[in-house]
């Protein structure tokens, strides 16, 4: 699959840490919604973070324009 440049993690990379976080899978039913909310944020957090690692090499190291 091509996948076009973006910000934030790529849907590659974001399936591998989902396809990470989903090997601890709770035995308990009850716990399971818990368990996908911690994992839904946590994948926010990931993306968020490299959001902000793109902003600041942008912001340190701009583009250039030819």
């Amino acid at each position: 699959m091509h996948e076009k440049p973006g910000t934030g993690l790529s849907r590659r990379q974001l399936e591998y840490e989902l396809r990470w976080m989903l090997r601890q899978q709770p035995s308990d039913p009850g716990k399971l919604a818990e368990f996908l909310g911690d994992v839904m944020v946590t994948l926010i957090d990931c993306n968020n973070k490299a959001l902000r690692r793109e902003v600041t090499d942008t912001a340190i190291d701009p583009p250039a324009v030819s």
